[in-house]
C-alpha cells in the first residue's frame, strides 16, 4: 500500500531532489551544526578623479599644416593657398593646434613649438588630461581591488543590519586606494587604453598617470551564505560556505568573519536567548537510516525506476527527524500545496521580532491562509502587526498548545522544532540549536 499521493510523487518529477541534496549540511568533523545564515561583505564602489596621458594620432590636415610650417612657410594665407583650403577652415585647425601647444599663432604668423616638432616626428600628439574613472570596486577588509564584480552576488539594499560585516578599511582612505595603483591601472588599460575617434581614422591611446582623489563612493555588498558550527567538545565557532561556489570567497575572508562573529559584531540575533520553558510537545523522532545515501544516489541517476521512487517517497514523507539543511526545502514544498497553515509558537514575540524568521515566513506559508496559536506575548497586537507585513493572518489566538515551534500544513503534515540550549563562544553566550521533525498526519 502506498503511503503517499500524486502530489508527493510530483516531488521527484519536479527535480526537487537535487535541490534537497544541495541543501543538506555536510559533516564537519569535530563540529556540530548550529544554523545557517548569510553575511554581507561591504564593497566600495568608487568614481575616481584621475590624470591620464593621452596619445592621439594626427589627422591628415594637422600633419600637413605642421609639415608646411616646419619648412619655413609661416604666413597663414600662404599655408591656406598651398593646402587649397579656405582661410576659415584653416583657422579652425590652427586654433586647435594652438590650444594643444603644437604651434603659436600671432598676427597671421605661425611658429612651430617644441611639442609640435615632437608630434610631427611621431605623427601623434601627447597631452595630459584630468578625467574620472567609474565603477572601481574595493573590498572593505583587505583593500583588494575586485576586477570582475560579476563573479559575486552583489546586493545594494534590503539587508538586515545584523548581517552586515563591519569594514576594516575606511572608504575615504586615499593611501589604500593609491597603494592599489597597479591594480587600478590594469583595469584602466583593459577598458580605456585604446579608443577610436570619429570615423576611425584616428586612434588614441590612454595611460593612467595618477589617482588624484575620490569623486564619489557608494557601498554595495557581496552576499556570503554560511553554515555555522560549534566544536563538539567546546565553544569554538567554525563556518563553512553553504554552497561550493562560495568556497573560494569564504576562504579568503574566513578568519575575519569568525573574529566578528566571536566579537558579536555580526549575527548577533542568534546569541539572543529565546525563552525556553522545557519540556515542549513534540516527540524526538529518529532519522531514517540510509536516507542521505538513497537520495544522493537517486539524484545522480536521471532515470529512476518505480521501485526506487516508491522507496524515496516512503522515506522522505515518513515521520522522522529532519536532517540539517533540509527543513527550508521541505517547508517551501509543503507551502506550495497547502490551503491553510497553522503556526504554533511558545512566545510569539521571540519570532515576531526575529527579522530572519519574519523575512522567510512567506516561503513557509506561500499563498495559504495563516492561523497563529501562541502561549505568551508582551504585546500581542504589536507582534501580530509585525507578522502581518506581507502575510495573510486570518486568525490568532492564545492557547496552551505546548509547542515551541510548529507549522501544520492542512491536516497532512506538521513540522515542529525542539530547542536545545548550547553554549558557544564563551561561558556567557548561548545559542538555541533547533532540531526539526516531520510528522505525517495522514498515515498515523
Amino acid at each position: 500500500m502506498k503511503l503517499y499521493n500524486a502530489m508527493e510523487e510530483s516531488y521527484l518529477k519536479e527535480n526537487l531532489i537535487h535541490k534537497w541534496v544541495t541543501n543538506i549540511v555536510r559533516q564537519n568533523d569535530g563540529y556540530e551544526f548550529l544554523f545557517d545564515d548569510e553575511v554581507y561583505l561591504p564593497v566600495y564602489k568608487y568614481t575616481l578623479k584621475i590624470t591620464k596621458r593621452k596619445t592621439v594620432k594626427l589627422n591628415l590636415l594637422e600633419e600637413k599644416v605642421l609639415q608646411i610650417v616646419s619648412i619655413g612657410v609661416h604666413q597663414v594665407d600662404e599655408i591656406a593657398k598651398i593646402l587649397g583650403i579656405t582661410r576659415s577652415l584653416l583657422d579652425v585647425t590652427l586654433a586647435d593646434l594652438h590650444v594643444k601647444d603644437l604651434i603659436s599663432v600671432s598676427s597671421d604668423i605661425c611658429s612651430l613649438l617644441k611639442k609640435g616638432k615632437q608630434a610631427l616626428s611621431n605623427l601623434e600628439r601627447v597631452e595630459k588630461q584630468q578625467d574620472i574613472m567609474k565603477d572601481i570596486y574595493m573590498d572593505s577588509f583587505k583593500g583588494k581591488i575586485l576586477d570582475d564584480i560579476t563573479r559575486y552576488q552583489v546586493v545594494e539594499k534590503g539587508i538586515i543590519d545584523d548581517n552586515k560585516l563591519e569594514p576594516i578599511v575606511q572608504a575615504e582612505d586615499m593611501k589604500v586606494i593609491v597603494s592599489k595603483f597597479e591594480d587600478i591601472q590594469e583595469i584602466f588599460q583593459n577598458e580605456y587604453s585604446a579608443t577610436q575617434i570619429g570615423d576611425g581614422i584616428r586612434t588614441e591611446t590612454q595611460e593612467l598617470l595618477t589617482i588624484d582623489g575620490i569623486e564619489s563612493v557608494y557601498v554595495v555588498f557581496i552576499k556570503i551564505p554560511l553554515q555555522i558550527f560549534v566544536s563538539t567538545n567546546g565553544w569554538d565557532i567554525d563556518i563553512v560556505a553553504s554552497k561550493k561556489k562560495y568556497n573560494e570567497l569564504l576562504l579568503e575572508y574566513k578568519d575575519e568573519i569568525i573574529r566578528q562573529i566571536n566579537n558579536k559584531k555580526v549575527l548577533r540575533v542568534h546569541w539572543k536567548k529565546k525563552t525556553i520553558q522545557e519540556p515542549y510537545n513534540g516527540e524526538c523522532l529518529k532519522e531514517v537510516k540510509g536516507l542521505v545515501e538513497t537520495i544522493r544516489a537517486a539524484d545522480y541517476r536521471r532515470k529512476k525506476k518505480q521501485k526506487e521512487i516508491d522507496e524515496l517517497q516512503m522515506k522522505i514523507f515518513s515521520s522522522r527527524k529532519l536532517l540539517n539543511g533540509e527543513t527550508k526545502v521541505l517547508l517551501n514544498y509543503l507551502a506550495e500545496n497547502a490551503q491553510q497553515v497553522e503556526l504554533s509558537v511558545d512566545n510569539v514575540d521571540d519570532w515576531a521580532y526575529d527579522k530572519n524568521f519574519v523575512g522567510k515566513l512567506s516561503h513557509y506559508i506561500g499563498k495559504a491562509i495563516l492561523k497563529i496559536k501562541y502561549q505568551g506575548s508582551n504585546n500581542i497586537e504589536k507582534a501580530i502587526k509585525r507578522i502581518k507585513r506581507g502575510h495573510n493572518v486570518a486568525e490568532y489566538k492564545k492557547c496552551n498548545h505546548g509547542y515551541f515551534f510548529c507549522l501544520k500544513y492542512d491536516d497532512n503534515y506538521e513540522v515542529y522544532g525542539v530547542p536545545v540550549e548550547r553554549t558557544v563562544i564563551n561561558s556567557h553566550t548561548t545559542c538555541i540549536k533547533m532540531n526539526y521533525y516531520l510528522r505525517n498526519l495522514r498515515i498515523e
